[in-house]
């Protein structure tokens, strides 16, 4: 598979369970009960999906050959995607925190954690789409040799991860199911919206 296509994918992926995410926030925002363990799910998405496997296949094979065409490891925007990624890791932690909280939330708890989710989301939007205007183009740059090259790097790269990135992908399927295609209500207890409702904006 193209180097590109790949990241691609897992563009994709990442911003339908984003949308998934954002949904499961709505209902935080609108009171509405909802399973913490299904914010873990989320984190451990993020995590080991977007944060380490996503990110470390951009940073150890996609940039050092995009050098090729004329970028400077240590100016725009290679500098500033590595940033991006240091800020994203900061901010899934923080999600973290929130979702091994043993105690329910305090008022004080949910307003922290909306707070923090939803920069979050505002900011894995802008920084999947700053990838895809300003980075990613520049492989349309490389030699003929260089993007095969690539190409077969990110596909050994996947294969040594994918059994685990099977069951994360799996993972995120079950959410974008729950949240976003709403084929089952996530909720549970008294305030349960009916399964047809949209979520709460």
């Amino acid at each position: 598979m193209d180097a590109l296509s790949s990241l691609a994918r897992e563009h994709r992926l990442i911003i339908r369970t984003l949308e998934a995410f954002e949904a499961y926030v709505g209902y935080v925002e609108a009171q509405l009960d909802v399973e913490r363990s299904d914010l873990q799910r989320f984190v451990a998405f993020f995590q080991d999906f977007a944060d380490h496997h996503h990110h470390h296949k951009e940073e150890a094979l996609l940039f050092p050959a995009l050098l090729e065409t004329g970028l400077d490891w240590s100016g725009p925007p290679l500098a500033q995607i590595r940033s991006e990624h240091d800020q994203e890791h900061y901010l899934i932690h923080s999600l973290e925190h929130a979702a091994l909280q043993g105690e329910p939330w305090s008022e004080e708890d949910r307003r922290h954690f909306l707070s923090v989710a939803k920069a979050f989301i505002a900011f894995q939007r802008g920084h999947v789409r700053f990838e895809n205007t300003a980075v990613y183009p520049r492989a349309e740059l490389l030699s003929e040799l260089t993007r095969a090259r690539l190409s077969h790097d990110m596909e050994r790269f996947d294969d040594a991860v994918k059994p685990k990135n099977a069951q994360l992908t799996d993972l995120a399927e079950l959410l974008i199911r729950r949240y976003v295609l709403n084929e089952r209500t996530p909720c549970e207890g008294p305030n349960r919206p009916d399964r047809n409702s949209p979520a709460p904006r």
